[in-house]
Protein backbone atom coordinates (compact mmCIF):
# COMPACT_ATOMS: atom_id res chain seq x y z
CA UNK A 1 0.00 0.00 0.00
CA UNK A 2 3.35 2.20 0.14
CA UNK A 3 3.34 3.29 -3.34
CA UNK A 4 0.81 5.02 -5.26
CA UNK A 5 0.58 2.09 -7.96
CA UNK A 6 1.04 -1.36 -6.53
CA UNK A 7 1.66 -5.02 -7.07
CA UNK A 8 -1.80 -6.47 -6.03
CA UNK A 9 -1.79 -10.24 -7.86
CA UNK A 10 -0.27 -12.46 -10.50
CA UNK A 11 1.78 -15.08 -11.63
CA UNK A 12 5.77 -16.35 -12.27
CA UNK A 13 4.24 -16.45 -15.96
CA UNK A 14 6.79 -14.98 -18.38
CA UNK A 15 7.15 -11.41 -18.33
CA UNK A 16 4.11 -10.16 -20.05
CA UNK A 17 0.91 -7.90 -19.63
CA UNK A 18 -1.02 -10.80 -18.03
CA UNK A 19 1.52 -11.51 -15.23
CA UNK A 20 1.15 -9.24 -13.01
CA UNK A 21 -2.28 -7.16 -11.34
CA UNK A 22 -1.92 -3.54 -10.84
CA UNK A 23 -3.80 -1.73 -8.67
CA UNK A 24 -4.12 1.59 -6.38
CA UNK A 25 -2.14 2.22 -3.20
CA UNK A 26 -1.77 5.30 -0.63
CA UNK A 27 1.28 6.54 -2.36
CA UNK A 28 3.55 7.12 0.93
CA UNK A 29 6.65 6.87 -1.19
CA UNK A 30 5.87 8.33 -4.90
CA UNK A 31 7.51 7.13 -8.38
CA UNK A 32 8.02 3.56 -7.24
CA UNK A 33 6.06 0.25 -7.41
CA UNK A 34 6.76 -2.47 -4.42
CA UNK A 35 6.36 -6.23 -4.62
CA UNK A 36 6.74 -8.05 -1.52
CA UNK A 37 8.10 -11.19 -0.09
CA UNK A 38 9.96 -11.12 -3.70
CA UNK A 39 12.76 -13.65 -3.85
CA UNK A 40 11.22 -16.07 -1.52
CA UNK A 41 7.68 -16.29 -4.24
CA UNK A 42 9.73 -15.97 -7.23
CA UNK A 43 8.58 -12.59 -8.53
CA UNK A 44 11.11 -11.12 -10.61
CA UNK A 45 8.65 -11.98 -13.93
CA UNK A 46 5.81 -10.01 -11.93
CA UNK A 47 7.78 -6.84 -11.02
CA UNK A 48 9.47 -6.64 -14.49
CA UNK A 49 6.73 -6.66 -15.95
CA UNK A 50 5.11 -4.05 -13.69
CA UNK A 51 8.24 -1.61 -14.45
CA UNK A 52 7.77 -2.42 -18.20
CA UNK A 53 4.14 -0.95 -18.31
CA UNK A 54 5.01 1.75 -15.56
CA UNK A 55 8.27 2.86 -16.63
CA UNK A 56 8.79 6.13 -14.96
CA UNK A 57 8.43 4.14 -11.61
CA UNK A 58 11.11 2.16 -10.02
CA UNK A 59 10.29 -1.52 -9.49
CA UNK A 60 11.25 -2.29 -5.93
CA UNK A 61 11.40 -6.21 -4.87
CA UNK A 62 11.60 -6.21 -0.99
CA UNK A 63 12.64 -10.33 0.60
CA UNK A 64 10.99 -11.20 3.70
CA UNK A 65 12.52 -9.85 6.77
CA UNK A 66 13.74 -6.76 4.58
CA UNK A 67 12.65 -3.39 4.67
CA UNK A 68 13.70 -0.22 3.25
CA UNK A 69 14.07 3.25 5.66
CA UNK A 70 13.51 6.76 3.38
CA UNK A 71 14.57 10.02 4.27
CA UNK A 72 13.86 12.32 1.29
CA UNK A 73 15.00 10.75 -1.66
CA UNK A 74 17.15 8.14 -0.33
CA UNK A 75 16.27 4.71 0.81
CA UNK A 76 18.72 2.29 3.00
CA UNK A 77 18.11 -1.28 3.00
CA UNK A 78 17.40 -3.08 6.70
CA UNK A 79 17.00 -6.42 7.35
CA UNK A 80 18.24 -10.17 6.53
CA UNK A 81 17.44 -10.27 2.79
CA UNK A 82 17.87 -7.90 -0.21
CA UNK A 83 16.02 -5.34 -1.78
CA UNK A 84 15.84 -5.36 -5.73
CA UNK A 85 15.80 -2.37 -7.80
CA UNK A 86 14.91 -2.61 -11.82
CA UNK A 87 15.25 0.72 -13.67
CA UNK A 88 13.48 0.61 -16.70
CA UNK A 89 13.58 4.68 -17.03
CA UNK A 90 16.64 4.62 -19.62
CA UNK A 91 15.90 1.17 -21.10
CA UNK A 92 16.52 1.50 -24.91
CA UNK A 93 13.58 -0.35 -25.87
CA UNK A 94 10.46 -1.80 -24.71
CA UNK A 95 8.01 -3.39 -26.47
CA UNK A 96 4.31 -4.27 -25.66
CA UNK A 97 2.02 -5.98 -27.49
CA UNK A 98 -0.31 -4.60 -29.87
CA UNK A 99 -3.50 -6.09 -29.26
CA UNK A 100 -2.45 -5.31 -25.18
CA UNK A 101 -2.14 -9.06 -23.96
CA UNK A 102 1.46 -10.91 -24.28
CA UNK A 103 5.11 -10.96 -24.31
CA UNK A 104 6.89 -7.28 -23.29
CA UNK A 105 10.33 -6.56 -24.61
CA UNK A 106 12.60 -4.80 -22.36
CA UNK A 107 16.09 -3.53 -23.50
CA UNK A 108 18.48 -2.10 -21.37
CA UNK A 109 16.76 -2.17 -17.96
CA UNK A 110 18.47 -1.90 -15.18
CA UNK A 111 19.27 -4.49 -12.23
CA UNK A 112 20.67 -3.78 -9.02
CA UNK A 113 20.67 -6.30 -5.87
CA UNK A 114 20.91 -4.14 -2.43
CA UNK A 115 21.26 -6.17 0.81
CA UNK A 116 21.32 -4.26 4.31
CA UNK A 117 23.23 -1.23 4.64
CA UNK A 118 23.10 -0.42 1.15
CA UNK A 119 20.94 2.95 0.19
CA UNK A 120 19.52 3.82 -3.24
CA UNK A 121 19.58 7.39 -4.18
CA UNK A 122 15.53 7.86 -5.85
CA UNK A 123 15.99 11.26 -7.49
CA UNK A 124 19.15 10.19 -9.28
CA UNK A 125 17.99 6.58 -9.66
CA UNK A 126 21.37 5.18 -8.23
CA UNK A 127 22.56 2.46 -6.03
CA UNK A 128 24.85 3.69 -3.05
CA UNK A 129 27.34 1.29 -1.40
CA UNK A 130 27.16 0.39 2.00
CA UNK A 131 29.63 3.15 4.24
CA UNK A 132 33.20 1.56 5.17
Amino acid sequence: MMSGTMIVGGSDAPVGTTCVDIGSGLEFLSGVLIDMHFAERGRLNRLLSATAMYPHALGLGIDEDTAIEVYADRFEVLGSGSVTVIDAGRASHIGTPAEGDGPIALCGVQLHVLPAGYGFALTERRPEPRPG
